[in-house]
């Protein structure tokens, strides 16, 4: 976990100047899992994918009773990785194989919205340019679901 934090922050750092001077709300894709992200675990009962699939891992959120999709980053081979999976808890039902896992638990309305707008299967890891404006203002009520354990910047309530 913490090799996938300091990996995140080093990508996030060039445009750290965003949020201290402009007052975005995150600074990068990479910026917003680590502000919002949480952490997933898999276990035995996971089905595991040998590659990334952002599209069958959102159908599987919406077949598992309970489940949320996921977007984020793995730590696959030293290095971070854009994924998707579904979440339960804070385990991963469907996803690829990783060492960890750190990601946005996210509303099923959202997603749609964002994938349908945009023509991408990912939603916040497909960079799409219409996404700046969720760097700049945040994501909007009701797309971040619970799930997963507290990420590096979670704030106690």
């Amino acid at each position: 976990m913490e090799q996938l934090t300091a990996a995140l922050t080093v990508l996030e750092a060039p445009f750290r100047t965003l949020v201290d001077d402009s007052g975005w709300a995150h600074a990068s894709m990479e910026g917003l899992v680590l502000d919002l992200g949480t952490w997933w675990t898999a276990d035995a009962d996971t089905r595991l994918s040998p590659q990334v699939t952002f599209s069958v891992a959102f159908t599987e959120s919406t077949r598992v009773r309970g489940a949320v999709y996921v977007e984020g980053f793995i730590w696959l081979d030293d290095r971070p990785v854009a994924a998707g999976w579904c979440g339960l808890e804070d385990h991963v039902v469907y996803g690829p194989r990783a060492e960890a896992y750190l990601g946005v638990p996210l509303s099923s309305h959202f997603c749609r919205r964002i994938q349908q707008r945009n023509g991408t299967a990912a939603v916040l890891m497909s960079k799409h340019p219409k996404l700046l404006p969720l760097l700049r203002d945040g994501l909007p009520r009701g797309a971040v679901l619970t799930g997963g354990r507290p990420g590096p910047r979670s704030v106690s309530t």
